[in-house]
């Protein structure tokens, strides 16, 4: 009986004694199979008599024997010798690892990171600026119910969404570690999946006295969406993450776009440009690789940069409100100033056990689903008629006084406005632009600052009406810095964009810092920057030149919208 055989994807039939023997031929007889697949069967075709193949396997056996016979001489090591291996070895590496944590800390007290407070130009000459930063004991005295807490919040979200925040891991990290300083521990983690979910979740930390930290994607170069430790404070925070929360849809035929709390920017604009072509979201410059949220952008205050859109703010949203009633209690409120039909306080009956946050879970769930809805409006109320972006900063910034135009503590607006976690943002409506036709960038080198700011004067802010997009200034150190550091990241961003993989990259080195290790806080940056000089220029040769011929610099981006605009600023450029 025979049993076929594939040899290079041509079948032949052998007996299964052939096969036997084909199967036990030494390993280098298997050199033939290399070749093509007519020469491999011609070498089998030429060996099939059976007296071929047991002559073979007489051969294999004999030297298989040979080979057991060496491997059975096996190296022994007396007990006493493995025993001074061992010790050796553990040794070495604690000695390696103590020169290393010395390193490392040596290398921070040349670290000044700002902490994250008020401080002058000179503090990071202060004695306590280049002292490493110590883990301090958790000062916390937990009552009953702030034992409970964890347990509780799992009923509500689940246990999966629910982290030990005491421990730093390469889990909890990513919320317990600012990206580039501020760190600290919480006694629990929650990532609610619901607007209804994060409400409950609100009541049961304020309930339990404890410190409430909302967080969007932790992505914020001051640290501010994480806990420390060692404030007065005494009462255990607790990280409220609202990364799941990320449904967005457009309004208004898609003039304006509704987003709940962990709706990402760098998504946003993905989205908007796929709805709509001749329109784009706020922020798409700057960090949007990283994806923080467009609450954060609300509650911190982002696009710095935009002169036609101005900073990122808006008076329609729904938030949580913390106050105290007249027995000292802890009392929330939800606060609806969304002004979207359907959505409104009036719209539903009190005590009914509906409300705008049960509606917009429901048309949110809808639309993760794939649901067709029919696209909301606005009100005609005073909430559907607010601003949802800074529509009076091109008028502002133009005014050219000796006051500042803009700034990030302006808390005028709603109370989510410039927030910084004192409320907490659910879901935010935010105004759309127009795309421009045509856009171009400039770079311009000027020798000393008094000539920048004439130029921001008479060429960027000469006429609200004609603003260019954006406006950033550089100095001789940022450009060296990018040169120095940057390139990698700068071919990176290039080549793979400003999407979701250069976001899941980040996370992955962020999941690396926060390892238990004394390295693991700088390989990464360390590893960026031995490498980098072995990577070419990422900046043109051209704008290298003048950056290091010029000390002051600025990018400016102007895009033609059918008004004008490109035309007039190439006017006041040559003129100039």
């Amino acid at each position: 009986m025979t049993s076929p055989t594939y040899l290079l994807g041509r079948r032949l039939s052998l007996s299964r004694h052939h096969s036997a023997c084909l199967a036990s031929l030494p390993l280098r007889s298997s050199s033939l199979a290399y070749f093509s697949s007519s020469s491999a069967a011609t070498q089998v075709s030429s060996a099939s008599s059976p007296s071929a193949f047991q002559k073979s396997a007489n051969q294999t056996n004999s030297s298989q024997s040979n080979s057991n016979s060496t491997s059975n001489r096996r190296i022994s090591l007396k007990p006493s010798t493995a025993v001074a291996l061992t010790t050796a070895s553990l040794l070495s590496g604690y000695c390696l690892g103590t020169r290393h944590t010395e390193d490392i800390h040596a290398l921070q007290k040349d670290r000044a990171l700002p902490s994250g407070e008020l401080r002058g130009c000179c503090s990071c000459d202060s004695p306590d600026a280049s002292k490493p930063q110590q883990d301090t004991p958790l000062p916390w005295q937990l009552t009953e119910p702030q034992k409970e807490l964890p347990s509780k919040l799992s009923k509500i979200v689940g246990r999966e969404h629910v982290l030990d925040g005491t421990r730093q891991t390469s889990k909890t990290s990513a919320f317990l570690k600012g990206t580039r300083l501020g760190r600290g521990a919480a006694l629990c983690i929650v990532q609610p999946g619901s607007l209804r979910e994060a409400v409950d979740c609100l009541k049961a930390i304020v309930d339990a006295d404890c410190v409430v930290i909302p967080q969007g994607a932790n992505t914020g170069l001051t640290g501010g969406s994480v806990p420390r430790n060692n404030t007065p404070d005494t009462r255990p925070p607790t990280i409220l993450s609202l990364k799941r929360l990320t449904t967005h849809f457009p309004i208004d035929d898609g003039q304006r776009v509704l987003c709940l709390a962990g709706c990402g920017i760098s998504t946003l604009a993905t989205s908007i440009s796929t709805w709509f072509p001749d329109r784009e979201s706020h922020s798409i410059l700057g960090s949007t690789f990283l994806n923080p949220t467009t609450a954060a952008g609300i509650a911190f205050g982002s696009g710095g940069v935009y002169l036609r859109k101005g900073p990122a703010r808006t008076d329609r949203a729904l938030y949580c409100k913390v106050s105290r009633n007249k027995f000292g209690e802890n009392e929330i409120t939800v606060v609806n100033t969304l002004g979207v039909e359907g959505l409104e306080d009036s719209d539903f009956v009190e005590h009914s056990g509906e409300d705008a946050i049960g509606a917009l879970d429901v048309y949110a769930k809808d639309v993760q689903q794939g649901y067709r809805r029919v696209m909301a409006k606005s009100s005609d109320s005073k909430f559907g008629n607010a601003k949802s972006s800074d529509s009076d900063y091109q008028n502002k910034v133009c005014e050219n006084t000796g006051e500042v135009s803009r700034y990030n503590a302006d808390t005028s607006g709603e109370d989510c406005n410039r927030s910084e976690g004192k409320v907490l943002i659910l879901a935010t409506v935010h105004d759309t632009f127009p795309a421009p036709t045509k856009k171009r960038v400039f770079w311009v080198s000027f020798p000393d600052m008094e000539t920048t700011l004439k130029f921001r004067r008479e060429v960027c802010l000469n006429d609200p009406k004609d603003l260019p997009i954006s406006c950033e200034y550089l100095d001789r150190d940022s450009v060296d810095i990018i040169d120095r550091s940057g390139r990698i990241l700068t071919y990176m961003i290039r080549f793979l964009g400003m999407g979701d993989l250069m976001g899941y990259l980040w996370r992955v080195k962020c999941m690396i810092e926060g390892m238990p290790f004394s390295w693991a806080p700088l390989i990464c940056d360390k590893t960026l920057h031995v490498l980098n000089n072995w990577v070419p220029e990422a900046i043109p040769s051209k704008f290298m030149k003048a950056g290091r011929e010029w000390d002051h610099h600025a990018m400016v981006a102007v895009g033609d919208f059918g008004d004008g605009s490109l035309d007039c600023f190439m006017e006041r450029l040559d003129a100039f």
